[in-house]
């Protein structure tokens, strides 16, 4: 027998053997898309695991502040082109509005706004890994700046509170794809993505006040990684780039343009505050945000700032009547214990100091990380420091969250070299520090980074589930105690349109500190009114009571005896002590002998208001000053008047009958 087999079976055994292990033939379409190696599956991998986190954060929260506001305005059919572009507490956001315009409708279906975030939050993330394998492509080690920026605690605020993020998300979102496409257009210089650039620079101008510093961030990447040689060499390559340069520019001059001529008022500040602000700012908030903290938090609802003691001298908004300062929701503030903050910056300074001892140029990006802090901090103190004190302002992550977005970026450029980019780190030939960080090492920061930022999320997003604590969350509980009202009533209940509790609506923002407004995602369910019979209202605790006015009567004695002062279709003229303009509301107790109306003048006022057969009240919000009130019954209605009484609306003691 032949040892030798046959050619034509060896060659068909070959080819057999080929089939077998040989993948599928990948479609057109599929050849096209690259194929997703591990680095990118552990990417995904690490955005779901956050993800996950931030979604039960989100999903349990509830709205806050500005969140109503919002519903409000949508609700109330005030949206438009001015209100798109109209200047909120200083922030321009027509993208940002423009989301509130179609998610608004939802009223308070909350899960329609935790469904919206997650997606947000979703999308940055996304974002962050593109921008990171465009600049360094696919390095393993890029999950480390990805896990920093999808774990910090500095964005937490915006995974609970969704007026916040929707511009803080989106934020983010234009800062990585205007990075990315600005590098890539510095490679190729192609059409493309100069457009790309722009367009995401316009996405975070219409998103957030701080989107200028996008251009900032740009600038510092052509500088410090795409030219080279002298600063006067630098400046002369970088002039080379002049058509991005440009665009920017007058996109920015537009900017600064339109949000100059949408502001009313520059809120106070005094210098005195700086020195605290920058100090808790830096050391406490930005500090601890690096390595995973605070860990804990202090809850602020309102009153005065629990951190005033510790201010040098009193803020502003502090002046006068503190209740004014008002919280109504779960504010946290950054609280680390001091020896945290010592620990969070020696391990700061330690890992910054042995990139800098081992490695050339692996620091760049401190040029655009320290100044883009001082910026961030200096937008603080013009701003909300002014508005709630430098404490509150320095203690809040939610204005530091895009630190998270360019420290990303930062760490990235400290590990690896942008491609196509002119330097980038590189190992000193003779180290100050022989001992390298070893594999272990990494992992357990990577580690602590990670459980440190879970539970600064966790604690942080805990007073946001409280569903009817009055101290954690006295607007969500002041809303789920009106629901329950309703709840215990048969069809709709108008009651009156009397501004809510100051630890729930803020008096200063009017008409939103109003049932009519503040609660307009309640629908028909709740209606309002300023003028009626037996009106109901909402007391302090959000139940329906009866309303009334305790006051002294004002009203000179009736002449007509067993009814006081006779109203028929005759003008009558009932004069009473005098008013003055203020927020004050009118009490006529009458008996009517048939159903009807009755039309009241007061000064400058007039009103027509339904009658009911019978002994009843008649409440109406009054107007300017009066001295008279004037009252015409309709025709056939006799109405007979005890007294007139003025001033502030307050709830009976007996509930109302159902």
């Amino acid at each position: 027998m032949s040892t030798h087999q046959d050619p034509v079976v060896r060659l068909l055994r070959r080819a057999g053997r080929r089939i077998a292990t040989s993948r599928p033939a990948r479609s057109r379409m599929a050849r096209r898309l690259p194929r997703m190696g591990t680095t990118s599956a552990l990417a995904l991998a690490l955005i779901a695991a956050s993800l996950l986190v931030r979604g039960w954060a989100a999903s349990r929260s509830w709205f806050m502040w500005d969140d109503y506001i919002f519903i409000a305005d949508v609700l109330q059919g005030q949206v438009g082109w001015a209100w798109l572009f109209q200047s909120h507490f200083s922030l321009l956001q027509p993208v940002s509005f423009a989301m509130v315009a179609l998610v608004g409708q939802a009223g308070f279906a909350w899960w329609v706004y935790a469904l919206h975030i997650v997606v947000l939050q979703a999308l940055a993330s996304v974002a962050c890994w593109t921008m990171l394998r465009v600049l360094f492509g696919d390095h393993r080690v890029l999950l480390l700046p990805l896990a920093f920026y999808v774990f910090s605690p500095f964005t937490v605020p915006g995974d609970v509170w969704w007026s916040v993020a929707i511009y803080q998300h989106t934020f983010h979102i234009a800062i990585f794809g205007a990075v990315a496409c600005h590098v890539t257009w510095l490679r190729r210089r192609r059409p493309l993505p100069l457009v790309g650039t722009f367009a995401f620079t316009l996405l975070g101008l219409g998103s957030y006040l701080k989107a200028p510093l996008i251009c900032f961030v740009l600038l510092g990447i052509s500088l410090l990684w795409f030219t080279s040689g002298s600063w006067r060499a630098r400046l002369r390559q970088l002039a080379t780039q002049w058509p991005v340069w440009l665009g920017l520019g007058v996109m920015l001059a537009g900017y600064v343009v339109l949000w100059f001529s949408q502001q009313t008022t520059a809120p106070p500040n005094q210098a005195c505050e700086a020195p605290q602000l920058v100090e808790t700012s830096l050391l406490e908030t930005v500090g601890t945000g690096l390595v995973g903290g605070p860990w804990s938090w202090r809850l602020w609802t309102g009153g005065i700032d629990p951190f005033i003691a510790a201010s040098d001298c009193v803020p502003l908004a502090y002046r006068g009547t503190p209740d004014l300062i008002v919280g109504g929701a779960p504010q946290s503030l950054v609280a680390a214990p001091l020896a945290l903050v010592a620990l969070s910056w020696v391990l700061v300074v330690v890992l910054v100091l042995h990139r800098w001892a081992r490695h050339r140029n692996a620091l760049l990006s401190l040029w655009i990380v320290v100044p883009y802090t001082a910026a961030s901090i200096g937008l603080v103190f013009g701003g909300r420091a002014a508005t709630f004190g430098s404490q509150v302002g320095a203690r809040e992550v939610r204005y530091f969250a895009d630190l998270a977005a360019v420290g990303a970026l930062a760490l990235a450029t400290a590990l690896l070299t942008i491609r196509g980019a002119r330097t980038g780190p590189e190992r000193r030939t003779d180290p100050r520090i022989l001992v390298p960080l070893p594999r272990s090492g990494v992992i357990m920061l990577v580690t602590v980074f990670v459980a440190g930022s879970l539970v600064s999320t966790i604690t942080y997003a805990l007073p946001w589930h409280a569903e009817a604590d009055p101290r954690a969350f006295p607007e969500r509980a002041y809303v789920a105690a009106v629901e329950r009202s309703l709840d215990q009533r048969d069809g709709p209940v108008t009651v009156a349109d009397l501004p809510l509790p100051v630890t729930v609506a803020n008096p200063l923002t009017p008409p939103y500190n109003l049932p009519s407004w503040k609660l307009a995602a309640l629908g028909d369910r709740l209606r309002t009114t300023t003028q009626g019979s037996d009106l109901l209202m909402l007391d302090a605790e959000g139940r329906i009571r009866r309303a009334t006015i305790d006051a002294p009567g004002r009203a000179a004695p009736g002449d007509v005896e067993g009814c006081g002062h006779l109203v028929q279709q005759a003008r009558t003229g009932i004069p009473v002590t005098e008013v003055v303009a203020g927020p004050w509301w009118v009490r006529i107790d009458y008996l009517a002998s048939a159903d009807g109306f009755v039309d009241v003048t007061a000064g400058d006022m007039f009103r027509r208001i339904q009658v009911d057969r019978g002994l009843h009240s008649m409440l109406f919000a009054s107007g300017g000053d009066f001295r008279t009130v004037g009252l015409v019954a309709s025709a056939g209605l006799s109405v007979c008047v005890d007294d007139v009484r003025v001033g502030s609306v307050t709830p009976r003691d007996e509930e109302p009958s159902s």
